[in-house]
């Protein structure tokens, strides 16, 4: 089992550390599960690189659909992957070229659709089995001209609290099973998002929940679990009351400003203090854990090591302050930055469909 940081391309190595096997090696970790771009992955970080976390796409639905948003191509691909089917493979395509040069031993997908106009609401329109029935066609499109039909290394589908991936049961697990057409893949379960979609309200209840959901979980989709993102989210006060807002006209760049402050509260990455949560882990066995903490304005590094020494009887080395500079972003933070940067050059600021 390896332990690693979550980190992206849009940060600085040296911003983790001067010396940064050494730092590892103080800390127990093993190197970073990366975020990469769409576009080449900078060789620098290939050295550190286990694992890549794939760029997602809110709302890929639309375009593959034919009803996608009107936006230039080079925004479509943040927010749809494209503006049509051909454009989506083709981006697909293209991120999982830019990542193979690192030779990662798993690249996540986030296995989920959402509605732009619903980043803020508590129920969504779509029905999430028929998101992952489209997400295996686009997958199996997306990967059928690659040598043998398979990708040049295992995909593996995250879930979240959106429609699509949410593995609150096997159900999800068995229509992946059904309807892909390629082998190399397995599934990234992320813990705190699987608390997002539960009545969660403490570090413990998270536990407690997570335990009996995994006891009713079959051995093969156990088996599958290569990697599990490790954190918690007890933000089940936050989705009972938060206010629904649904854009319906105007510049789209402010509601997704406004969705970014509420993705960040509703999805809280916080690090597990309780020693309890080791038994989450003792369930999977995953060969990757993926401790994506962002440090919530302090040095995540210090984050990283209280969580990781809940799981083993090691004593790490505590950090210096000098060590880390900037805290790590998470992919879907990543995502909510990016949006509310790029949407400023959409249509003029106006949203429409096409």
């Amino acid at each position: 089992m390896k332990h690693l940081f979550s980190y992206s391309v849009y940060q600085d190595l040296n911003d983790i550390g001067k010396d940064l096997q050494a730092t590892f090696s103080r800390i127990g970790c093993n190197g970073l599960e990366t975020l990469t771009s769409h576009e080449a992955m900078d060789p620098v970080y290939h050295r550190y690189t286990v694992s890549v976390h794939l760029p997602f796409a809110t709302d890929w639905l639309a375009a593959w659909e034919g009803r996608a948003y009107e936006m230039s191509e080079y925004y479509s691909k943040y927010y749809m992957y494209g503006r049509d089917r051909d454009e989506v493979i083709a981006t697909i395509r293209n991120m999982i070229e830019m990542a193979a040069p690192a030779h990662p031993e798993h690249g996540v997908i986030h296995a989920s659709n959402v509605d732009l106009t619903e980043l803020r609401k508590r129920r969504y329109s779509l029905d999430s089995n028929r998101v992952l029935r489209t997400f295996c066609e686009m997958m199996n499109a997306s990967v059928a001209d690659f040598p043998g039909g398979e990708p040049p290394f295992k995909l593996a589908f995250e879930n979240l609290w959106w429609p699509g991936l949410r593995l609150q049961s096997d159900s999800d697990y068995r229509l992946l099973e059904k309807h892909l057409e390629f082998e190399n893949w397995g599934i990234c379960l992320d813990t705190g998002h699987l608390m997002n979609t539960l009545p969660v309200y403490t570090e413990q209840d998270g536990i407690e929940t997570l335990l009996k959901i995994f006891d009713g979980y079959s051995q093969d989709l156990i088996d599958a679990i290569g990697g599990v993102h490790f954190h918690y989210s007890a933000s089940g006060r936050y989705r009972e009351t938060f206010e629904e807002v649904v854009h319906t006209d105007g510049p789209i760049n402010e509601y997704i400003a406004g969705s970014y402050h509420h993705i960040s509260t509703l999805d809280q990455h916080l690090p597990f203090s309780d020693p309890r949560c080791k038994e989450l882990i003792d369930i999977l066995r995953p060969d990757l854990v993926i401790h994506e903490l962002p440090g919530h304005g302090h040095d995540p590094l210090l984050d990283y090591v209280q969580q990781r020494s809940l799981l083993d009887r090691a004593r790490y080395r505590p950090l210096n302050r000098t060590d880390s500079k900037q805290p790590s972003i998470l992919p879907i933070k990543v995502l909510y930055i990016m949006l509310n940067r790029e949407s400023r050059g959409i249509s003029n600021g106006t949203f429409q469909r096409g």
